[in-house]
C-alpha cells in the first residue's frame, strides 16, 4: 500500500480540539506549550513559558508535528484508506499518542477489514484518568465523536499536502568535528553517510553555540572527532555566527538623547522623590537596550536587576566582561548611541532596496544582507533573516509554494505603507502579538511584482518578535532588533523607495 499524506482537514480537525495558544503558558499536564499544543519549536527545541508564535508558524509546526503520525498510520494500518480516514486516524492518533494506538482495539478491528467496528471503538477513547479511576471527558466525547464521523464520511476528500522536500539539516546522518590549529577554528562537517552535505565553521568558543548547531541535525546519529591531522574535506564553508552577536545599527545625531546624570547605577530611579531627569535618563536607556535585544522588562524608569544584567551584556560585548560594571556614563552611554558617518555625496541614479544571501548563518539561518541604494550608490546595509532554519531553500517566484515557511522568492517585491500596531512611532507598547501575528509593533508588507508570479503571499518585513525559543519567520523578512527596523523606517521616509530586489543568485531577479 503506498504511503498516504495528511490533509487540510486533518489540521483543521485538530486545530479545532485544540484551540490556538499564541504565548506558550502551561497545559494541563504542566508542559510550556503554544500554538496547537505543541512543546516543541520547528528546530525541536523546547518551548519555555512566555515564548511567541504567530498562527502561520504554528500551523506549519503542527502539519510538522503530524508528519511523524502520518508515518505511524502508514506503518501500522495493513488495509486500504481513503483521504478522510487517514485523516481521522492521524487526528486520533496526536491526541491519545502513537503508543496508545499501536496496542489499540480500533487498529486491530481495522486491520481486519472490519471497518464499521473500526468507527465504534474511537467513542471508547473518551476517559481521563482521576485518582486512580478511569472518568468520561465531555470534551473527549465531542472529539471522539468528531473523528468517527470523518472517518465514517463518504465523498468530499481533501487533497493530501504534497511532501515537503526534506531539508539539508533533516538529511544529515553523521557528523564529524575538526579544530584547525592555524586559525583555532571548530569545523563541524555534516554528512549523508559518506557524502558531504555541510561544513560549518565555528569561531565561537561558547560550549552554547556549538550545542546549538549539534540540535540542527536531529537524525544524526552520531558526533565523531576527525584523527589528529585529517585534512577538512574541501567544499563551500558556512560561518556560524555567534548566538549572542548582535547587531547595532546607530541613529541620526538628532533622535540621541542626551545624559542628563553624570552616572547612572543600580537602584536609581526607585525613589520617588529623585528627580525627574534621573527616571528620564532611565527610560531612554531601557528603550535602547530594548531596541538593542539586551532588555525585555517594563520602561519604567526604574534602574532595577534587569535594567543592570542588560547594561552589562551589552557593556560585555563592547568592552570586554572585565570592564562590564554595570554602570552607565558619558562612555557606555555614547557606545549605545554611536554618531553615523556623514551622508554619502549625492549621484543620480535609482533608489531601491536589494536583498542578497551571505556565508553566514546564525542559528541555523542565512544571514540575508538588505541593501539600501541611494541614487545608484549604496547608502545603508543591515543583515536579516527570512523562513525557519530547517527550510532554508531559496528559490525563484514560480518553484516557491504556499505554506512552505521558505524564505521569500526572488524577484522583484513592491514595498507597501508600514503598518502600526499601537500608534505611528510607538515601539514599545502594543503589538500585533495579541491578535497571533507575532510580528512586534510594526510591519510593512511586499507584494511580489514579477518575473511571472508566486503562490507566496502575505509576506511582510518585520521584527522578529519571537526570536525566542527559535529565530526565523513564515517567509517574511525579519529584522532582529527595534533598532533595526527604526534605520529602516528611516531608509523609507528619508527617499521613499518603492522596489526591494531579491536576488538570491538563481539568475530570475530584473536588473534595478
Amino acid at each position: 500500500m503506498s504511503k498516504m499524506n495528511l490533509s487540510q482537514c486533518c489540521l483543521d480537525l485538530i486545530k479545532k480540539w485544540e484551540g490556538f495558544v499564541p504565548i506558550a503558558e502551561p497545559c494541563p499536564a504542566g508542559y510550556p506549550t503554544f500554538g496547537w499544543g505543541s512543546r516543541y519549536d520547528i528546530n525541536g527545541q523546547a518551548v519555555k513559558n512566555g515564548d511567541i508564535i504567530s498562527k502561520q508558524e504554528a500551523e506549519e509546526l503542527l502539519r510538522y508535528e503530524c508528519k511523524s503520525y502520518s508515518e505511524v498510520i502508514n506503518q501500522c494500518v495493513t488495509v486500504p484508506l481513503n483521504q478522510n480516514q487517514f485523516d481521522a486516524l492521524v487526528s486520533f492518533t496526536f491526541n491519545v499518542g502513537p503508543n496508545a494506538f499501536k496496542g489499540s482495539t480500533l487498529l486491530r478491528e481495522l486491520n481486519k477489514k472490519n471497518y464499521s467496528g473500526a468507527a465504534e471503538q474511537f467513542l471508547v477513547w473518551n476517559k481521563i484518568t482521576k485518582n486512580g479511576q478511569l472518568i468520561p471527558l465531555q470534551g473527549l466525547t465531542n472529539r471522539r465523536k468528531d473523528e468517527k464521523a470523518l472517518f465514517e464520511k463518504q465523498g468530499g476528500e481533501e487533497k493530501p499536502f504534497e511532501p515537503l522536500e526534506p531539508s539539508l539539516q533533516h538529511q544529515v546522518s553523521w557528523l564529524e568535528g575538526y579544530r584547525e590549529a592555524d586559525n583555532d577554528n571548530t569545523v563541524i562537517v555534516a554528512y549523508s553517510d559518506s557524502k558531504v552535505v555541510e561544513i560549518l565553521v565555528i569561531k565561537s568558543p561558547a560550549k552554547a553555540d556549538l550545542i546549538s548547531v549539534l540540535q540542527q541535525y536531529p537524525n544524526a546519529k552520531n558526533f565523531l572527532l576527525a584523527s589528529p591531522g585529517k585534512k577538512v574535506p574541501d567544499g563551500d564553508r558556512l560561518v556560524i555566527q555567534p548566538s549572542q552577536a548582535a547587531i547595532i545599527n546607530p541613529l541620526r545625531a538628532e533622535e540621541i538623547p542626551s545624559l542628563q546624570n553624570s552616572l547612572l547605577v543600580i537602584g536609581m530611579g526607585a525613589d520617588d522623590n529623585e528627580p525627574v531627569s534621573v527616571k528620564q535618563d532611565i527610560e531612554h536607556l531601557q528603550k535602547r537596550l530594548m531596541a538593542l535585544g539586551y532588555y525585555t522588562g517594563p520602561i519604567d524608569g526604574h534602574f532595577g536587576t534587569g535594567t543592570n544584567s542588560a547594561v552589562k551584556a551589552f557593556q560585555s560585548k563592547e568592552f570586554g566582561e572585565a570592564e562590564a560594571d554595570g554602570k552607565v556614563g558619558s562612555i557606555t552611554w555614547g557606545k549605545l548611541w554611536p554618531q553615523e558617518e556623514d551622508d554619502v555625496t549625492p549621484v543620480t541614479g535609482k533608489t531601491y532596496l536589494k536583498l542578497t544571501k551571505t556565508n553566514s548563518t546564525l542559528k541555523g539561518l542565512y544571514q540575508l544582507k538588505l541593501d539600501y541604494i541611494k541614487n545608484g550608490q549604496l547608502k545603508d546595509s543591515m543583515l536579516v533573516c527570512s523562513g525557519v532554519a530547517s527550510r532554508q531553500f531559496f528559490r525563484t517566484g514560480p518553484n516557491s509554494k504556499v505554506g512552505s515557511l521558505e524564505p521569500l522568492p526572488e524577484g522583484k517585491w513592491s514595498i507597501q505603507n508600514i503598518k502600526w500596531a499601537g500608534g505611528k512611532d510607538n515601539y514599545y507598547g502594543k503589538t500585533f502579538a495579541v491578535k497571533g501575528n507575532g510580528v512586534g509593533p510594526v510591519s510593512t508588507p511586499v507584494e511580489y511584482v514579477g518575473p511571472k508570479t508566486t503562490g507566496r503571499s502575505a509576506i511582510e518585513i518585520h521584527i522578529d518578535w519571537n526570536r525566542s525559543p527559535a529565530p526565523g519567520t513564515a517567509g517574511c523578512v525579519g529584522m532582529y532588533t527595534i533598532a533595526d527596523y527604526q534605520r529602516f523606517v528611516r531608509w523609507l521616509r528619508e527617499t521613499d523607495p518603492k522596489d526591494l530586489y531579491v536576488d538570491w543568485g538563481l539568475g530570475t531577479c530584473p536588473k534595478p
